[in-house]
């Protein structure tokens, strides 16, 4: 079989897995459907899915098993519908059934920045910033995120991923507060992001690996989840300096789609003091 024969299936498969999953999501109740006491079946039956989209029960069939099928725009706005899709995973379904319709994203992946970026990384201290790629891999960061998230240089270049660390790095999981509910929503806007690089070899790879090293990663990677990047608060319990609480959001800068910037400020003023004193204090050397 060839790279591109495999690389049709695997993007069928994850079309198959996707609509699987909405579907068995979905509450016959809230369509009005009456279903038998004794009904096992979890969510809609592809039958009453392709009843409620308007498609042929056997089309939709072929669909969930993964058959070599395009879709029009017109059936897939319908089966959105059907299966009450927000706005994100409406998206990722049109990503996936018809890969045609938008530019493919390019493998290669960012592992530097180029100087002016490097530059404006290091001019927005006092605020921690640090820079990641597609697949969340840390390629940059300033002093103050340092400061606060520990040395991303010290790090095995393999780890320094912002999902890995999550997962798997013991500070990280007591760094955060709600850190289960942070990875849940890790792995969704993860998912959201990376359609594009489902066939990649280092993405699978990925996968793979942090699936073996974490039971919860790999329950909640099946469940097909998928989230926008958003502007966001997060708690943190800073080993030195206690409770911060803080604002994030991401920025790409202009033509740099693989390049994220992800900005860290203070949300409350008792953080923004317990963060000044934090950088004042002077840093063991080795």
């Amino acid at each position: 079989m060839s790279t591109l024969q495999t690389s049709e299936r695997n993007r069928r498969g994850a079309l198959a897995q996707f609509l699987r999953t909405r579907r068995e999501r979905a509450l016959p109740s809230e369509y009005g459907l009456q279903v038998a006491p004794r009904r096992r079946a979890r969510g809609l039956l592809r039958e009453e899915v392709a009843l409620i989209s308007g498609v042929g029960v056997t089309w939709y069939t072929w669909l969930e098993q993964g058959r070599e099928i395009a879709p029009s725009v017109t059936v897939l706005d319908n089966l959105a519908r059907a299966l009450r899709l927000d706005p994100v995973e409406r998206a990722h379904l049109f990503r996936l059934a018809r890969p045609d319709l938008e530019p493919v994203a390019s493998p290669n992946l960012a592992r530097r920045l180029a100087a002016p970026l490097d530059s404006i990384l290091a001019g927005l201290s006092p605020h921690a910033v640090y820079v990641s790629n597609t697949m969340w891999d840390v390629i940059a960061w300033n002093a103050p995120a340092t400061v606060l998230f520990g040395d991303f240089k010290r790090v095995p270049a393999e780890q320094r991923n912002l999902l890995y660390l999550l997962y798997c790095d013991a500070e990280w999981r007591t760094l955060f507060r709600d850190c289960p509910g942070i990875r849940e929503t890790a792995v969704a806007q993860f998912r959201a992001s990376t359609a594009r690089l489902g066939n990649e070899p280092y993405f699978k790879s990925f996968i793979e690996m942090l699936s073996r090293a974490s039971d919860e990663f790999r329950a909640q990677w099946r469940r097909q989840d998928v989230h926008p990047s958003t502007a966001r608060s997060k708690i943190l319990t800073h080993p030195k300096a206690g409770r911060l609480k803080l604002d994030y959001a991401i920025f790409r800068p202009d033509a740099e789609e693989d390049v994220r910037f992800t900005i860290y400020t203070p949300a409350d003023k008792p953080s923004a003091t317990r963060i000044a004193a934090l950088a004042k204090r002077p840093r063991k050397t080795r």
